[in-house]
């Protein structure tokens, strides 16, 4: 593109060709029109030596890019030089631009295959090389750096310097070969380590030639170490006799590294073996101290009542009922020992078992409204099972126990809701060990059950751990750790297995393996369509209030009570039932649900009805029971629980048992002049074991079930209270801590710990303090009023202790 100005510096000429490029006429380029076809981030460096040679008349040359007519941007170098008329006046500029695209493609092209070359080069573990035509090296990698100690400039002049001074006339010879004929240069030699050392090393290299002329443009090559090789070949090489030699030595250097290594692993298999030994120490250790933790909470119950039965029989008028009492909750904390130890037998598989064919659907079905309650109304609760899923050869109570035991544990990992899914299929084992089955399973057919949650999953530790017995990763009080390893025993016990899938924050999935039944599912839903309850053959007395929200349990619980013999009454919530209370005075026993609906549960009514009638009895039912009493405090001596499902016999005999003991009778003595306690205890038959001894030593009882119910009550009147009893072991705290904050509200107030384990640490931390006592579990009344004296509150001088 040929231009020309005038003296000013604007353009007055365009060729023809600016068309042909730029796709616009050249007289729009005259003037400063040429100025909107050069991209604009390039204007300035034009102006810049433009102006220049302008002010000197001098020629110049600079590189711009002009858009052409398909809009892309092409590299042109413009060149222009002064013109001056015969009587030397200055004209203006001549000049033309010449498109140099194609040469600045190839340049960046090959600044690109230079930047591709240096990046493989540099993540070689070789040495890598080039050189010039000539034979002059031009560029090393960082490894001949590293390997030599060479750098920059003395590695291009002084590279012969570390080749071994013998090796040097050879190389530089076999090189200046290559030079000469293009052939590939190959040799080895010796290359000097930056520390000194001599190490064999394989050069080579190949030449690049240009493919229009056939010239070398460089040599590109390598150096290799390859003194294992070298060192391998010159073994080979040796005599027989130095070879038998080498081989001898060999020989007894790998015998005696044999006889090291035979004396490592009878040492390892030593060191596991004391290991092994140590594992399970621990694991007796934590099996024995959580079995003491319960049974010493058990022989508490069961201790001190007996011991109040004892009392009561030396009394010259025996109160029979509060006999009856005490033998009942010793019956009480006995039958719970009698579960801890069921437990314990199913972790260790020596539980009795009636296996029998079950329908695994029908029985998951059956469960629903007892697992929705259960869960409450932040879990979902779903369920997806296959069509004709086998039956299954399994104890049904157990797998139920099983299946509610693992939903409650999901339930407890979702605090903020989430989804729980109870999933059943069927199940082909090919050979022991397959994958996503318990490695213990026998080859057979097995129903698949699988309890699967939404929420927060299980770090590594604790999975490795889920199933050993008293394990827990609950507070102290919330949870026995022998839940997942019941079902782990049962599952074992039953010829099936179980797998455990979790991960943090994405939830758990555990599935129990059921041997599948050769029964004839119809021949089972037949049976259990047939199978009646017995009904207690003695007749009952007296009226009963029943208060039950769902229409069919409570038509079940009115007809087993008709035929048992009482007068029934059914109310559908709690005001219904207490406007029916009013209306007949002859009413001996309610019998309420624990959840009820129009905000007045089951608890609540029972209040509001001892209110109005005292001498009534409350027997509650429910399938989560034992809920009614954590922030309970004054109807555990009036109320029992009967945990849903329950059948006539057992409504039979607890009923029974309720009707037959005398009206409850209000608390001895002025409750005006006597001592006040706080007890914290989240064990409800030692709550009110501990309630009994207290009342008879005449101190007035306030219960609290944890750490944060026991500071609301103190918070309300810190002085109201003489002295506080507090367990240990509590489900939101530990009992120390609650001390603290105690402390903090009523620094002077004597404290009594009660402990299940040793407390000989506990005394030990608190042996300064003159207000702090501590009472083993199981106690009895002499005990506590021991620790009562020495803290300097009074007891009542008369307790037969």
């Amino acid at each position: 593109m040929i231009w020309v100005t005038d003296a000013e510096g604007r353009v007055i000429f365009a060729n023809r060709y600016y068309e042909t490029v730029l796709g616009a006429p050249a007289v729009t380029m005259l003037g400063d029109g040429w100025q909107r076809a050069v991209l604009p981030e390039d204007l300035p460096s034009f102006y810049a030596a433009f102006m220049t040679a302008f002010a000197a008349r001098q020629s110049f040359r600079v590189e711009i890019r002009f858009i052409d007519k398909h809009g892309q941007a092409r590299w042109y170098r413009c060149a222009g030089a002064p013109r001056y008329d015969s009587l030397e006046r200055f004209l203006g500029f001549t000049g033309c631009n010449l498109d140099i695209s194609e040469g600045k493609r190839a340049a960046e092209e090959s600044r690109r295959n230079e930047l591709r070359f240096r990046a493989i080069a540099e993540s070689m573990p070789q040495i890598v090389w080039s050189a010039l035509p000539d034979g002059r090296l031009d560029y090393f990698n960082q490894r001949w750096t590293e390997y030599t100690g060479q750098t920059g400039a003395d590695a291009v002049e002084n590279w012969p310097q570390i080749i071994h001074a013998d090796d040097r006339d050879r190389t530089g010879r076999t090189w200046e070969a290559s030079l000469n004929t293009g052939e590939t240069y190959e040799i080895e030699y010796r290359l000097r380590r930056h520390d000194g050392v001599y190490r064999w090393s394989l050069a080579r290299a190949l030449p690049v030639y240009d493919e229009a002329t056939g010239e070398i443009l460089r040599w590109f090559g390598t150096c290799t170490d390859i003194e294992d090789q070298v060192a391998a070949r010159q073994a080979l090489a040796r005599s027989q006799e130095e070879l038998e030699k080498v081989v001898s030595e060999r020989t007894a250097a790998l015998q005696s590294a044999n006889e090291q290594l035979r004396k490592e692993i009878i040492e390892r298999e030593h060191a596991e073996e004391a290991l092994r030994q140590a594992q399970k120490m621990e694991a007796i250790g934590q099996l024995t101290g959580g079995v003491a933790h319960d049974f010493n909470n058990l022989l508490t119950v069961i201790s001190g009542n007996l011991e109040r039965l004892l009392r009561r029989l030396d009394d010259d008028a025996p109160d029979l009922g509060r006999i009856r009492l005490a033998a009942e909750h010793a019956m009480r904390g006995s039958k719970r020992a009698a579960e801890l130890t069921e437990r314990l037998l199913s972790f260790a598989r020596r539980q009795p078992l009636r296996p029998k064919p079950v329908d695994a659907t029908q029985l998951v079905m059956g469960m629903a409204d007892l697992l929705e309650r259960t869960l409450g109304e932040q879990i979902e609760l779903k369920t997806e099972v296959d069509d004709d899923v086998w039956p299954a050869t399994v104890d049904a109570n157990h797998l139920e126990s099983a299946i509610l035991n693992l939903a409650v544990n999901a339930r407890d990992a979702m605090p903020g809701g989430g989804v729980l899914t109870i999933s059943l299929s069927n199940q082909a084992v090919e050979a022991k060990g397959s994958a996503d089955v318990d490695p213990d399973m026998l080859p057979g057919d097995y129903v698949r059950l699988c309890i699967s949650d939404t929420g927060t999953g299980m770090s590594q530790e604790t999975r490795a751990h889920a199933f050993d017995p008293f394990f827990t990763t609950k507070e102290i009080g919330a949870g026995t750790g022998l839940g997942l390893s019941q079902v782990y025993g049962f599952l074992k016990q039953s010829g099936g297995g179980i797998t455990l899938n979790s991960e943090m924050g994405e939830g758990t999935e555990i599935c129990l393996f059921l041997p599948r039944s050769s029964e004839n599912l119809q021949n089972i839903l037949g049976e259990s369509l047939a199978a009646t309850t017995a009904l207690s053959a003695k007749a009952g007395e007296g009226t009963i209030l029943v208060v039950e929200d769902d229409d069919d349990v409570r038509r079940h619980s009115t007809s087993l009570l008709a035929e048992l013999g009482y007068r029934v009454l059914e109310a559908g919530d709690g005001e219904r039932a207490l406007a029916l209370l009013r209306d007949n005075a002859d009413v001996d026993l309610l019998f309420t649900d624990v959840g009820l609906p129009g905000g007045l549960n089951g608890r609540a009514l029972a209040e509001r009805a001892l209110a109005e009638r005292p001498d009534i009895r409350v027997l509650f039912t429910s399938a989560y029971a034992h809920e009614v009493f954590k922030s309970e405090d004054n109807l555990g001596k009036r109320a029992e629980i009967l945990a849903k499902p329950f059948d006539s016999a057992l409504l039979a005999g607890r009923l029974t048992a309720l009707l037959s003991e005398e009206p409850p009778a209000g608390k001895p003595g002025d409750p005006a002049h006597e001592p006040v306690i706080l007890l914290v205890e989240d064990e409800m038959l030692i709550s009110m074991l501990a309630t009994e001894l207290l009342e008879e030593l005449g101190l007035g009882v306030e219960t609290a079930t944890s750490a944060a119910q026991a500071m609301g009550v103190l918070s309300q009147d810190p002085a109201r209270f003489d002295v506080v009893m507090i367990d240990i072991g509590l489900p939101d705290r530990n009992g120390d801590e609650l001390a603290d904050d105690v402390r903090a509200l009523r620094p002077e107030v004597p404290i009594i710990f009660a402990s299940g384990r040793s407390s000989s640490e506990l005394e030990e931390t608190y042996r300064h303090d003159r207000k702090i006592r501590v009472v083993s579990k199981p106690y009895d009344g002499r005990a506590l009023a021991a620790k009562l004296s020495e803290l300097g509150v009074c007891v009542r001088p008369a307790a037969p202790f």
